[in-house]
């Protein structure tokens, strides 16, 4: 292979039970239904956070500092895309089919309401959510053999951990992010009795970036049965997105939670 046809690759660093990753895979199916000729050439790496790969010191110093998936890398980036906004964005410049001009305000508005608040509040369970998450970078530093690079890098790690999670399950919090996902969901719902007409996505029979990120953050909530915080209507349209062969080619039938009877993840095949 070339230098030029290397460039051309990118590659998604994701894990299949990420929220946002999911997202992000989501919306590189339905682009390259929409339009397989403009479709960037992606490849899926696992990044297994279950064996917390996420922390180790190639990934922390070459793809991102923050110990997050997805991320995207290639030759063609000047650096890593380490948000899964960033990359839904950097994808509709590539596929603007993704984001139909009509459509574009609708998008752009339920979009900033998907993004005003972090879903992590609202789907992990009365443990953790009383206890916190644990700042395993912190603990990782522990270790005596470290190189100095993968130390400086858990440091940065640890930092962000605690700045992005440490007031996250205050109830003040929770009550704030619920807020902002009923707004979404309303937005969202209202979207749909406009433009939908019963039809799979959205916006009627082709699909956009939305429904990439609001279908599996619904799927997300549905799992742990948060159904509180949907509409009816937006129920219906998710069920008819996870009939879809688009949905199946993210999932492959899977949940968006992974449990003990899936097995390792390393083992999943297909990815």
């Amino acid at each position: 292979m070339t230098m030029a046809a290397e460039s051309d690759i990118y590659t998604l660093h994701y894990f299949p039970f990420s929220l946002y990753s999911l997202m992000v895979r989501f919306g590189l199916v339905l682009g390259r239904r929409l339009n397989p000729d403009s479709a960037p050439r992606v490849q899926i790496k696992l990044v297994n956070l279950h064996r917390e790969e996420n922390l180790s010191e190639e990934y922390l110093t070459l793809v991102n500092s923050r110990g997050q998936v997805p991320a995207l890398t290639s030759r063609a980036l000047a650096s890593p895309l380490t948000d899964s906004h960033d990359i839904s964005e950097w994808l509709c410049e590539k596929q603007p089919e993704l984001v139909p001009e009509y459509h574009r305000i609708t998008i752009q508005k339920i979009m900033d309401k998907l993004y005003s608040f972090h879903a992590m509040a609202l789907t992990i369970g009365r443990e953790q959510k009383k206890h916190g998450i644990p700042n395993r970078a912190a603990e990782l530093l522990e270790k005596k053999d470290l190189t100095e690079h993968h130390r400086r890098a858990l440091e940065m790690k640890s930092v962000f951990h605690e700045l992005c999670y440490s007031n996250m399950f205050t109830p003040s919090s929770i009550d704030d992010v619920e807020a902002k996902a009923r707004e979404f969901v309303q937005e969202l719902d209202s979207a749909l009795n406009e433009y939908s007409k019963g039809q799979l996505w959205i916006f009627g029979d082709r699909p956009t970036i939305l429904d990439a990120h609001a279908a599996a953050l619904i799927a997300r909530l549905m799992d742990v049965r948060r159904q509180d915080l949907l509409t009816e209507r937006v129920q219906e349209y998710a069920r008819g997105v996870f009939a879809s062969e688009e949905w199946n080619e993210v999932t492959h039938g899977r949940t968006t939670l992974w449990n003990v009877s899936l097995g390792h993840v390393a083992d999943l095949n297909p990815l």
